[in-house]
């Protein structure tokens, strides 16, 4: 059994929960819920849970403040939200599940099992602390975690040159470095990096503007990096770049 604590301020989305647990996911044994995160703490102190269903919009102290107070993080997290776009960007590079309210029995099942795998596995929680250090970090100095087949590297955001989609893959081209291949999309990735410092050039690419060196008219559009490469632009993302060089 994988025993859990539910923790959210909203006693319907609590019943739901529970409701959907018990007929979807009878692996999982609730044993206790919370209202509160300084409820939910005190609960997985004294239960040491092996999952954690996790509101991230609480009054008070919302889920990433209450995981920042507990410290070790020693179980899964599953977190529930009802604002997409807040969770997607830090969640997706970071590995880290979540259901969207109301939650999908569907989406409930598929973030069980993979709590289950990982649980079999004997994976760490270090993609927890990878998304808590994104959060909290601005984009200057701000390092990104990518995911690697022994664990994750960290590599400074502002190191990056570009980014290019291989399939499901993205390939990263980092200063004085080796370009690494990791396991997430290139929209995935853009998610995560700053607008400030990154566009998107081409429907398979996104470049850091601070190494442009030059922009080219000719064969359709292209850009020269400082490192000397040359990057295509496509013909839609020709007139936004050209503004924001300023050059229109």
């Amino acid at each position: 059994m994988i025993r859990s604590i539910v923790i959210d301020d909203e006693q319907h989305c609590v019943r739901s929960l529970l409701s959907d647990l018990q007929q979807h996911c009878p692996a999982v044994e609730v044993v206790d819920a919370c209202s509160s995160a300084k409820e939910g703490m005190m609960a997985i102190k004294k239960l040491d849970p092996d999952l954690v269903f996790l509101d991230v919009e609480m009054p008070w102290m919302n889920g990433f403040e209450m995981l920042e107070v507990l410290g070790d993080i020693n179980f899964s997290i599953i977190f529930t939200t009802a604002h997409d776009a807040f969770a997607a960007k830090a969640f997706r590079i970071s590995a880290v599940d979540y259901l969207l309210k109301p939650i999908d029995a569907g989406d409930l099942k598929a973030a069980v099992q993979k709590v289950e795998r990982k649980m079999d596995e004997g994976s760490s929680m270090q993609h927890i602390s990878n998304l808590l250090r994104n959060m909290r970090q601005s984009s200057t100095g701000q390092k990104i975690a990518l995911p690697q087949r022994e664990g994750y590297e960290f590599v400074d955001i502002s190191s990056i040159i570009y980014c290019t989609a291989e399939g499901a893959y993205t390939k990263v081209f980092i200063e004085e470095k080796k370009p690494m291949l990791i396991s997430r999309t290139l929209g995935d990735v853009e998610e995560l990096l700053s607008p400030d410092m990154f566009q998107r050039i081409h429907h398979s690419t996104v470049v850091n503007v601070a190494y442009i060196s030059q922009f080219l008219r000719t064969d359709g559009g292209s850009v020269v990096l400082k490192n000397g490469e040359k990057l295509s632009v496509s013909k839609a993302k020709k007139e936004m770049l050209m503004a924001r060089l300023g050059l229109k």
